[in-house]
């Protein structure tokens, strides 16, 4: 906001402090000075009055409040007096106010006025604060509202049709010429100050021709009103029009600023445009906004503020703030907030506004006594870290999806999801159970231009629980290849083996679960699955199963400096015999003397009989005290053989 210095200084009694010091003052108390000119014969300050201020500081007398409540000064308040004539303003003019965002309307009617220019010292005045000087009575209004905070507006008499005035919502596409000479069409959300034929100002933000001031003028009709803040922002957003009145109307005006205002404005017509008041006043002001009151414990601001202030010096602090004391207690006060400062709210706005007024730079520096705890490992963050890293060194690329779905997605996969009450579109309408959806829409885009897409993302999924939203945390991923596409169902699934044997998962087993899927279970769990869809090869686990089962531990083995040798053996088993049992078993019979051990062909088909499978595996053999010799090894391999044919029905191939 623009300031004059010198209007600052017509307050008070006692001259301010020089122009740069109250700059520097202000911005240790109350707010930020960007600049401090002169112009003319005045300083100019351009202070950035902070949003939650604006109700009681977007005005001269609000900045010279802050300045008495800081500088302890009295201030000289303007002295408003007006002389009514005989005539009654019920007799000229009726005010309906049918849109409950009017939260109050005054009016009074000053007659036989001569329009003209306002006096030079007010022009520079106005000049200085930005504003350009039109004619005595709107300079008038302009003044005011540059004084006091209050916009106002003054209608020409003779041009008010029906001589009422009413506060509506606009009609649909109705529209109004403003003073500036725009033309706005508007809707039946906008507020409009009309007479009985037309709209004759946007209300709160901007006037109209159709009633406007000019130097034909002999009755002028006075609006001194307030609106709901809310209202007047959104119609100055939706016209794009933010004006003087519309950024103080915004920011909650007290409604009893009204009457004040209205007879200051009278007053400076009468001084600068001659005329005569009409006796009364019109004021529709349904609900009365009265003071607040707020209890203020002293035990707290002292604590919030880590210094101890005196209750006298609380008190006079207080006093300065235009806050009343209703009543005291030992540790405690009942405080009356003026309605200028509709931001105090709650005790914790008072504690700020003593803290400020006492300074701030008057606390003293000290360490805070904090007590600090080691920071608790998070082992699924620890796992999910890792498995980020060993899919990337196997060349997938992590990808973000948003975590909902729309009615595509949940047609396409047949997908129970869970719907969101308000969704910003129809494809963000349901928390989405699965991340392929999504993946499977990167890979699909990706395969445009690449002809290779290797893909994974980590996320929580979401699924109806008890009647409330439940969640886990799936890694999710897909392949896919232009060409060799089968080579890419196999190497994914050895990736997958690779990332759970990284994890330290143990016991995986791979379960065909159709022609197009299979199923993943750790130690018997079903923990994913890797599915076919479209163009690609797509997996899901399960991480917080898969954390139940990983382990840090790495188990150290000496290196052998004896000799490996290699046997290879084949047999028949159920196809309901996992591999994974097969492997226990062979490493059971080997007594220790198994290294390593690998399956290297897995078939079904004629020859092998219905329900059944061969399985072939390459075993070595190594021993940490001597090398083996190859009795030893037969003996062995025959003791794996007997131990597979007993346990799990094998049959040797030959």
């Amino acid at each position: 906001m623009t300031v004059s210095y010198s209007w600052l200084n017509s307050f008070f009694k006692r001259p301010l402090p020089q122009p740069e010091k109250l700059a520097e003052i202000l911005t240790m108390h109350s707010f930020e000075n960007e600049s401090v000119e002169k112009k003319k014969n005045d300083w100019v300050l351009n202070i950035d009055v902070l949003p939650d201020r604006g109700g009681d500081c977007f005005s001269h007398l609000g900045i010279a409040r802050e300045c008495a409540a800081i500088l302890n000064l009295k201030m000289i308040f303007p002295l408003i007096r007006i002389k009514e004539g005989n005539q009654k303003i019920k007799d000229f003019l009726k005010v309906e106010v049918r849109d409950k965002n009017c939260q109050r309307y005054s009016a009074r009617i000053i007659s036989n006025v001569k329009v003209g220019p306002s006096p030079k010292a007010i022009q520079d005045k106005l000049v200085n604060c930005g504003l350009n000087p039109i004619n005595n009575v709107v300079d008038a209004a302009n003044y005011v509202m540059l004084e006091l905070g209050q916009p106002l507006h003054a209608f020409d008499y003779d041009k008010i049709k029906g001589k009422k005035i009413i506060v509506r919502k606009a009609k649909p596409n109705e529209s109004i010429v403003l003073l500036n000479d725009n033309e706005c069409v508007l809707d039946k959300r906008i507020m409009v100050i009309a007479d009985e034929n037309r709209a004759l100002a946007i209300a709160g933000i901007k006037g109209g021709k159709a009633a406007e001031i000019s130097e034909k003028t002999k009755t002028v009709v006075l609006e001194s009103a307030s609106f709901e803040p809310k209202a007047i922002g959104q119609t100055a957003r939706k016209l794009n029009l933010r004006t003087d009145a519309s950024a103080r109307f915004e920011h909650n005006l007290d409604p009893n600023l009204t009457e004040t205002a209205l007879d200051r404005l009278s007053q400076l017509i009468l001084e600068w445009a001659k005329g005569e008041v009409v006796s009364g006043m019109i004021d529709v002001y349904p609900v009365k906004t009265k003071p607040g009151k707020i209890k203020l414990e002293m035990s707290l601001l002292n604590k919030i503020l880590g210094i101890a202030i005196p209750q006298n010096e609380t008190v006079n602090i207080l006093s300065r703030l235009g806050i009343r004391v209703l009543s005291k207690a030992k540790d405690s006060f009942v405080l009356e907030i003026p309605t200028f400062r509709q931001d105090l709210i709650i005790q914790e706005n008072v504690i700020e506004e003593v803290g400020r007024i006492h300074g701030y730079d008057k606390v003293p520096s000290t360490l805070p006594f904090i007590k600090t705890y080691p920071v608790e490992r998070s082992k699924a963050d620890l796992f999910v870290n890792k498995a980020r890293g060993v899919l990337k060194e196997l060349g997938f690329a992590e990808v973000y999806n948003y975590s909902f779905l729309g009615d595509k997605e949940k047609d396409k996969y047949k997908l129970k999801m869970e719907e969101i009450q308000n969704p910003t579109s129809s494809f963000s309408k349901y928390l989405r159970p699965s991340l392929i959806p999504l993946l499977a829409k990167n890979v699909e885009e990706n395969l445009k231009w690449f002809d290779k897409v290797k893909i994974f993302e980590t996320g929580k999924v979401f699924f109806g629980q008890d009647k409330k939203i439940g969640e886990k945390t799936m890694l999710s991923g897909g392949v896919s290849l232009k060409q060799d596409k089968e080579k890419a169902f196999l190497r994914l699934k050895g990736e997958i083996s690779f990332l759970l044997e990284q994890l330290g998962v143990k016991k995986i087993v791979f379960e065909k679960e159709d022609n197009d899927s299979l199923e993943v279970f750790v130690n018997g769990e079903k923990t994913g699955k890797i599915v076919r869809i479209g163009q690609g090869f797509y997996f899901e686990l399960d991480f917080d199963v898969l954390i139940k089962h990983a382990s840090e531990e790495k188990e150290y083995e000496k290196i052998s400096y004896h000799p490996p040798a290699i046997r290879d053996i084949s047999g028949i088993v159920s196809e309901r015999i996992s591999l994974e049992d097969l492997k226990e078993r062979i490493r059971e019979g080997g007594r220790g003397l198994v290294r390593g051990l690998e399956v290297f062909d897995v078939y079904q088909g004629p020859g092998i009989g219905k329900g059944r499978k061969s399985v072939s595996f390459h075993i070595i053999f190594q021993s940490e005290e001597k090398t083996l010799d190859a009795e030893t090894i037969d003996k062995t391999q025959k003791e794996i053989i007997k131990v597979l044919s007993e346990q799990l029905g094998w049959e040797e191939r030959k």
